[in-house]
């Protein structure tokens, strides 16, 4: 009768036992690698980062501080232009100038005019002076925008001398040169709003020493 009741107990034990020894089994045929007994690798979500497009922000912020950090005189440009036109009408002229670094891409500045004027038709032979104030301003590397307004004190018929104002709109050419005061060369030209309007009243003469509403310079700054 024991053995009996014994039977079926132990049928029933193996039964309830068996599934925890196939699985350890099964554990033991498993690699390393997948062992219960590795500690498990959790996912790690990714850290989220800036976007890229904060670098150039962190840059422009930089080389801006360091602009507003230069002296005086590390913003100041020394130099001038000259200009040449020879024929019937002959003008040389020569203009010191003095700039000074607004911004990293504006500079503003003032100069001073020589000239030398010739106009064979109304024999005219005489000299030419004023000044000048300018703003500049970097687009790109290589091209800058400029606006200028010119004082000339000209001479005209009866040599009778009077000034002309010459508002003018252009641009220049730049090459770099590195110089401590003249940064650069400019080859420039202008356009004068004011040019038809330039008229001797008693010969009926266009005053302007340029002889055309464009104006072109080689300016060093």
């Amino acid at each position: 009768m024991k053995s009996k009741i014994l039977l079926p107990f132990l049928f029933l034990l193996a039964v309830l036992i068996s599934p925890s020894l196939m699985a350890q089994n099964d554990e033991y045929y498993r690699p390393d690698s997948l062992r219960k007994d590795q500690p498990e690798r959790k996912e790690v979500p990714p850290v989220e980062r800036k976007p890229q497009d904060q670098k150039p922000v962190l840059a422009e912020k930089k080389k801006l501080a360091d602009f507003e950090d230069k002296k005086f005189i590390e913003r100041l440009r020394l130099g001038g232009s000259f200009g040449l036109s020879l024929g019937s009408v002959t003008n040389i002229n020569l203009s010191p100038m003095a700039g000074y670094e607004l911004t990293e891409k504006l500079v503003g500045g003032v100069g001073a005019t020589i000239m030398y004027f010739r106009y064979k038709y109304y024999d005219i032979n005489t000299a030419y002076y004023g000044g000048r104030a300018f703003m500049m301003y970097n687009v790109i590397p290589p091209v800058n925008i400029i606006g200028e307004f010119e004082a000339l004190n000209v001479e005209g018929s009866y040599q009778k001398r009077q000034w002309l104002g010459s508002p003018m709109a252009g641009a220049s050419y730049s090459q770099p040169i590195g110089g401590k005061f003249i940064k650069a060369v400019h080859l420039t030209a202008l356009y004068n709003f004011s040019y038809d309007s330039q008229i001797d009243k008693y010969s009926g003469q266009n005053l302007s020493p340029y002889g055309s509403p464009f104006v072109f310079r080689v300016t060093f700054l």
